[in-house]
């Protein structure tokens, strides 16, 4: 039995939104319907029916991806993948994937990228693990900074519109110097602004700080939560970080000076921060920071790919041949000559003896450099066919950051 598959309508809209809610588990209402109408890209959705029944949907947002070099590349964000619990195993995930990937090529897009709901569901589709995040938490008392910010300035609480005003040119200059980060369109600010109260996790609505250097210009932006809570009269509370940018690590160690320097507050708390988080360095007793979590963040496929290594900056000069093992989309499977450095990358592909061997989602993973070539080989990923081959390549795909993805979509 087949499923057509075919992009929406405006009109269904509404059913595409009551077709997400079982898989992802949460019940909605008119406004949550009206808020995902303002960042839906209608004609990059995809939805599978049986008759007029909606039993599998996906689409995708337009971004521009960061990559090492600083270097932008126009990728597809998949998001609203699901498949209706009486359809499946069917073939209709595949049969959504082929289709979109497709779609992707057709737009010119090197680059596909996904945030997972399970871990498991995307490498056969060739997407691989290409960044982390970290959760923390850091009880104030004890978080004494060995290393204080030096930015110069003042910061200001502010409230949501004047946040809005000058918030979103912090991010999208940050993101630009972030390896895994992607541009937020106005409707994502449009969204995220209403900060609806089913969406806070049972904590306050956001409190808005900006950092203004000595002239007077935004550099830094800083939204946060709080709950309420006390154990023999002492303070439990917690501050939940939502968004600290800052234009460099002074600034942001000045927004984190603000934060554990409040009265009345128990612990800080973050979410999806970067595996590197600066901060852990500036403590007198780094210990006191402790990781709650590492979880899998940014999933990344190449749907082209000597348009995407070409697109990204390299570690070191080299020359690599990379054999790409590619079972479900053959056509991209192939050698290719990769030959790169600092100031820019060529590929062709090649009938050359191949260095390394791999399939592509290992490829996808070492593409922002957030794993090194040696720690796939290890876990036997990836194949070295020339010897040192592996060590080069660890090298030569290194990013500094490491990569991060900012927002989730």
């Amino acid at each position: 039995m087949t499923f057509p598959l075919r992009p929406i309508t405006d009109e269904e809209l509404p059913q595409l939104f009551h077709a997400l809610q079982d898989p992802f588990g949460f019940h909605s209402d008119g406004d949550d319907v009206e808020d995902f109408r303002l960042t839906t890209e209608l004609d990059r959705t995809l939805a599978a029916f049986d008759d007029e029944e909606m039993v599998g949907t996906a689409g995708a947002y337009s971004f521009e991806l960061t990559v090492p070099g600083n270097l932008l590349v126009d990728a597809a964000g998949i998001t609203i993948v699901t498949v209706s619990a009486t359809h499946r195993r069917r073939g209709i995930l595949r049969s959504m994937m082929e289709r979109q990937l497709d779609d992707v090529a057709e737009r010119g897009e090197t680059i596909a990228i996904l945030t997972a709901s399970e871990a498991s569901i995307y490498g056969r589709f060739g997407y691989g693990l290409a960044s982390q995040s970290s959760s923390w938490t850091l009880e104030t008392d004890r978080a004494t900074l060995a290393r204080p910010s030096t930015a110069t300035g003042r910061l200001r609480l502010v409230d949501a519109d004047r946040f809005l005003e000058a918030g979103p040119q912090v991010y999208d200059r940050r993101r630009r110097e972030i390896p895994g980060a992607v541009n937020r369109v106005q409707a994502w600010w449009d969204v995220w602004q209403k900060d609806r109260p089913h969406t806070r996790g049972g904590q306050s609505a956001r409190w808005y700080v900006l950092h203004e250097d000595d002239a007077g210009e935004v550099d830094g932006m800083l939204a946060y939560r709080r709950n309420r809570d006390a154990e023999h009269g002492l303070s439990r509370n917690v501050l939940t970080v939502d968004q600290l940018y800052g234009a460099d690590d002074e600034v942001e160690a000045a927004l984190w000076s603000f934060l554990l320097d409040h009265d009345l507050i128990h612990s800080v708390a973050a979410h999806g921060r970067p595996v590197d988080e600066p901060l852990r360095w500036r403590l007198a007793d780094p210990r006191r920071l402790v990781t709650t979590d590492v979880v899998d963040d940014l999933w990344l496929r190449l749907v082209d790919v000597c348009g995407a290594l070409s697109a990204r900056r390299y570690g070191t000069t080299d020359r690599l041949v990379v054999e790409v093992a590619d079972p479900f989309r053959p056509h991209t499977a192939g050698r290719y000559l990769l030959d790169g450095g600092p100031d820019g990358a060529a590929c062709t592909r090649t009938d050359a003896d191949p260095d390394l061997t791999m399939d592509v989602a290992d490829l996808g993973a070492l593409y922002l450099g957030g794993v090194t070539a040696t720690a796939l080989h290890r876990a036997g990923r990836i194949e070295e066919p020339t010897p040192g081959a592996v060590r080069r390549a660890d090298v030569f795909f290194a990013s500094s950051p490491p990569p991060w993805m900012t927002t989730g979509f």
